[in-house]
C-alpha cells in the first residue's frame, strides 16, 4: 500500500474562511510552513486566492504578489518538500511553475485545455476538482440525478482531456470537490463512497479541513477541528491519496495510527 501524503493548507489570503489573515505576510506564512515542516508535512499548499462560498475574486497580479515571494522561499528553505499552488489563473500557475511549485491544485474544474499544457510542458502534477459554477455561484448548483455517477463521470472526462493534452496519467490527481457545490447530505455521501473513485486509476485528494458541513450547531471553523480529524479517518479508509488540512501535527499522528493499524496482522 502507497503511503498516503499529508499537504499542508498555507493561505497567503486576508480572507480564507478558516485562517485568512490582514496579517499574513511572508514572515508569518514562512513561520506556518516552518510548524508544517517540523510535524511531518509531505507538501505545502500555498494559495493567494479565498474560493470559500462568495469569495470575492482577485486580480492575477495581486494573487502572483502574495504567493510568488512565499513559493521561492519555501523552496530555498525546505527543497525536500513540494509546493503545490492553488490558483485557477494561468498566468499565476505559469509563474508559479517557474519559481518552484510542481503541482497545480485548480479548484474551478480545469475548463481551460491551456492549464493542462502548461502542466504538461513543465513536467508536473495536476489536481482536478469537481465544481460547479464559480464562488459566487456555487451553492445554488447543487441539483444532481446521480451524484456519484455525474461527480466520476466529470472526472473521468478531466482525466481523458489531461492525457489527450500530454499529461502523463500519473500525473493527474482527482478531488471530488467537497463543499463545492454540494449540500451537505451530498458531502456526507461523498465521504462515505470514496472508493468508487478509486476505480478511475488514479490519485485522489481529499480536502475535508473544517469545511461548513462538519458544523455541528452552526460551529465557525475553529470548533470543527474534531469532525476535521474524523473525516479525515474515514477518507483515508476509502482510500486518500492525500489529504489537504490546516492542522497538520494532529492529521500526522492519525495517518500515522492509520499505517500501524493497517499493518498490524
Amino acid at each position: 500500500m502507497t503511503k498516503p501524503l499529508l499537504m499542508g493548507i498555507v493561505n497567503a489570503t486576508p480572507d480564507s474562511f478558516y485562517d485568512g489573515d490582514p496579517q499574513n505576510n511572508l514572515t508569518s506564512l514562512l513561520a506556518k510552513c516552518k510548524d508544517y515542516a517540523a510535524s511531518g508535512v509531505d507538501i505545502f499548499d500555498i494559495g493567494g486566492e479565498s474560493t470559500r462560498p462568495n469569495a470575492a475574486p482577485v486580480s492575477a497580479e495581486e494573487e502572483q504578489a502574495r504567493v510568488l515571494p512565499l513559493i521561492r522561499a519555501a523552496r530555498q528553505k525546505w527543497p525536500n518538500i513540494p509546493v503545490s499552488l492553488d490558483t485557477v489563473k494561468i498566468p499565476v500557475a505559469l509563474e508559479g511553475l517557474k519559481a518552484g511549485a510542481s503541482i497545480i491544485n485548480d479548484v474551478s474544474g480545469t475548463p481551460d485545455k491551456e492549464m493542462f499544457k502548461l502542466v504538461r510542458d513543465f513536467k508536473a502534477q495536476i489536481v482536478v476538482m469537481h465544481t460547479r459554477g464559480t464562488p459566487q455561484t456555487m451553492q445554488t448548483m447543487t441539483e444532481y440525478q446521480n451524484l456519484l455517477q455525474e461527480v466520476k463521470s466529470f472526472l473521468a472526462d478531466k482525466i481523458q482531456e489531461a492525457v489527450s493534452c500530454g499529461v502523463p496519467k500519473e500525473n493527474v490527481i482527482i478531488d471530488v470537490g467537497f463543499g463545492f457545490a454540494k449540500t451537505r447530505e451530498q458531502n456526507y455521501e461523498l465521504l462515505k463512497h470514496l472508493p468508487f473513485f478509486k476505480e478511475l486509476g488514479v490519485r485522489m485528494l481529499v480536502g475535508l479541513s473544517r469545511k461548513t458541513f462538519l458544523a455541528q450547531k452552526r460551529e465557525l471553523p475553529p470548533k470543527r477541528k474534531a469532525q476535521t480529524l474524523a473525516a479525515n479517518l474515514v477518507a483515508l479508509q476509502g482510500g486518500a491519496d492525500i489529504l489537504r488540512v490546516h492542522d497538520v501535527k494532529d492529521t500526522r499522528k492519525i495517518m500515522d495510527f492509520y499505517q500501524e493499524l493497517e499493518a498490524a496482522q
